[in-house]
C-alpha cells in the first residue's frame, strides 16, 4: 500500500490477487454514499499516519446504529458473509465491539472488520480526519485516536504498531 503524498510509506497491501487499497476505497466509497459515518482505522491508518505495516484485512470505525445499513451497503461489493459480532474484554474500561463480514473471491478471502464506537471507543469518531490521496479521498481516525485504539487493544501486533508509530515519530 503506497499512500502517495500522505507522507506513508508503502506497505504490503494485497491479499494475493486482491488489491487492498482498491477495496478499502470501494468500501469507504459505499459507506459514503449510504451516509455512514466512518473512519479507517487499524493497520490501514497506521500506514496513513506514517509507520510501514503491512495487513489483510480493513477496519472501519464506525457508530453501533449503523450497523445493519454498513452490511447493506457492502454486500454487492461481495461482502455477503457477516460473522457473529464478537465482544472483546466485555464489562471492562477495554470493551470493544466487532461485527465483521467477509468476501470471497475464488481462493481469497478477504475480512472487513467493522468497529463499533461503543463502550470504550465510544466517541471516536469526532476526531477523524479527511485524508487526500492519490486514489480518492478518505476518512482516517486521527492518530491519536489509532493510538488510544492499539492501547486498549493491546494486543501483541497493536503494541508493535505503537512502536513503529513512535519510531516514526523519532524519523
Amino acid at each position: 500500500m503506497h499512500f502517495v503524498g500522505s507522507g506513508a510509506p508503502a506497505a504490503h497491501a494485497s491479499v494475493s490477487n486482491v488489491n487492498l487499497v482498491d477495496e478499502l476505497h470501494t468500501v469507504a466509497t459505499a459507506l459514503a454514499k449510504a451516509n455512514i459515518a466512518h473512519a479507517v482505522c487499524g493497520g490501514v491508518a497506521v500506514t496513513i499516519h506514517g509507520a510501514t505495516r503491512s495487513t489483510k484485512d480493513i477496519d472501519i470505525l464506525i457508530g453501533p446504529d449503523d450497523v445493519a445499513r454498513a452490511l447493506d451497503a457492502v454486500r454487492p461489493l461481495g461482502y455477503v458473509f457477516p460473522a457473529l459480532p464478537m465482544v472483546f474484554d466485555e464489562g471492562t474500561a477495554r470493551e470493544r465491539q466487532v461485527q465483521r463480514v467477509s468476501k470471497i473471491e475464488g481462493e481469497e478471502h478477504l475480512a472487513l472488520d467493522l468497529i463499533l464506537t461503543v463502550a470504550s471507543l465510544t466517541g471516536l469518531l469526532d476526531d477523524r480526519i479527511e485524508v487526500d490521496l492519490p486514489e480518492g479521498t478518505l476518512w482516517v481516525v486521527s492518530r491519536d485516536t489509532l493510538v488510544r485504539m492499539k492501547r486498549l487493544a493491546g494486543r501483541e501486533q497493536d503494541l508493535a504498531d505503537l512502536r513503529t508509530l513512535e519510531q516514526s515519530d523519532e524519523s
